[in-house]
């Protein structure tokens, strides 16, 4: 006499009711899906945050896809920072150079003083929209990329995970839950501790007498000027940034470098600054040789966290609400809009230039802020410019302020002809 089994979970034979039931009741296969996408939302999020030993970056579906594109890069270019999200040009004023950011860093200061003017001072139909700030000595360090509405927010959030994760231990005693949430918070928390974040985000010289001009180029209608002021980054050398296995971008590391010395007197260079040498245990930064181990080391822990996710049978909802919560914080982090202080270049507005036509507007600020206009001048016009245009930038100014003054309801008095007061 045969004996035939039937299986409680659904097979080939359930019916649509049965198999949407079981999925809805336990969706840990599809858990195991959400923790290999989402990489890049957390490694914006990581570098917002991050500069300090505590970056609150909660735990989420993308790290396991995270972690993964780290170890990669890690043995490519080596760059924990992503690509510049925010076209930008660097202007040397001073000198009139400019490079094409490379630094994802500038491109944010960029983005998110325009999305700023578009609440304080909208463009308003005009063409062209010059803000003008003071560059303020930095006092806080490298860890104040950290502090802020943003930090109280992941703190709470993940609290608020480890809470919910608790509830199956408290109610079940099921622990499996628990023990995947604080697992991926630890892991976390290490990888935004990582000292190359703060190397990759400042520049070697911090306190430089440089003026800077930050714009999309032609056809954007911003221009940021950041006067140096002998208190600001180095813009210029963190528009190009030194690959990570390079010492450069490690000298000034409290823990990492030491400065150097002649006759027991620590070296300066010219703007006063210490010259510092990095430790290059076989020729490799010591830096870059912690982000190696760590990154390599928590490629594991995250693909056995995703092994033991993949086993959960019980409570799974439980952990696709930590991380849930997690991706959303994740995502409000990575898109938020930050101050310059919050980027180490604390900053004080001085005044912002609205103008109907952009050569008018390269005019004013000329005016105002001698030799400011003329650097860019080429960036917007690289054509060819009218007879009056070159005799105004050539010192003749009578004929192009004359046709401005014709036309001044709709562009202004030239700022050439108003009163100076400065």
């Amino acid at each position: 006499m045969t004996v035939s089994t039937v299986s409680n979970s659904p097979g080939t034979g359930a019916t649509t009711q049965q198999q949407l039931s079981a999925q809805w009741t336990n969706p840990n296969d599809v858990l195991s899906v959400l923790l290999i996408v989402g990489g890049d939302i957390v490694q914006k999020a990581l570098a917002q945050g991050s500069g300090g030993y505590f970056t609150p970056i909660c735990f989420s579906f993308g790290w396991v896809s995270y972690s993964l594109n780290t170890l990669i890069a890690i043995v490519g270019d080596g760059h924990l920072l992503p690509e510049p999200d925010h076209p930008v040009k660097v202007y040397n004023l001073k000198s009139g150079y400019v490079r094409e950011n490379k630094n994802w860093v500038i491109g944010r200061i960029a983005r998110d003083n325009v999305m700023h003017l578009n609440k304080m001072r909208p463009l308003d139909g005009n063409a062209i929209r010059i803000s003008i700030y003071d560059a303020l000595e930095d006092t806080k360090g490298p860890s104040v990329a950290a502090t802020g509405r943003l930090r109280a927010f992941g703190v709470a959030t993940m609290i608020l995970q480890l809470f919910i994760a608790s509830i199956p231990f408290g109610r079940y005693r099921e622990w499996g839950v628990f023990l995947v949430t604080a697992a991926g918070t630890g892991l976390a928390l290490v990888a935004g501790a990582l000292p190359q974040w703060r190397a990759e985000k400042l520049p070697c010289q911090t306190k430089v007498t440089k003026d800077f001009a930050l714009t999309s180029g032609n056809g954007s209608r911003d221009i940021m000027i950041i006067r140096g002021n002998g208190v600001c980054l180095d813009l210029e050398e963190l528009a190009a940034p030194q690959m990570p296995r390079s010492a450069r971008i490690w000298e000034g590391h409290p823990l990492l470098s030491r400065p150097v010395t002649e006759d027991g007197i620590p070296k300066v260079r010219l703007n006063r600054s210490k010259v510092y040498k990095t430790w290059t245990p076989l020729g490799i930064p010591i830096g870059f040789w912690i982000t190696i181990a760590v990154t390599s080391t928590q490629f594991v822990f995250w693909v056995a966290i995703l092994i033991s996710v993949a086993g959960l049978r019980a409570h799974v909802w439980y952990l696709l609400g930590v991380g849930a919560l997690g991706m959303l914080q994740n995502v409000i982090v990575a898109a938020a809009s930050r101050g310059p202080d919050k980027r180490n270049l604390p900053i004080k507005h001085v005044e912002t230039l609205l103008s109907r036509k952009v050569m008018d507007g390269l005019m004013d600020l000329d005016i105002t802020y001698a030799g400011f206009g003329e650097p860019l001048l080429g960036e917007f016009f690289p054509g060819k410019l009218r007879k009056n245009e070159k005799e105004w930038w050539a010192g003749n100014r009578d004929a192009y302020d004359d046709e401005r003054e014709v036309q001044i309801a709709k562009r202004g008095r030239p700022r050439s002809r108003l009163p100076r007061l400065w």
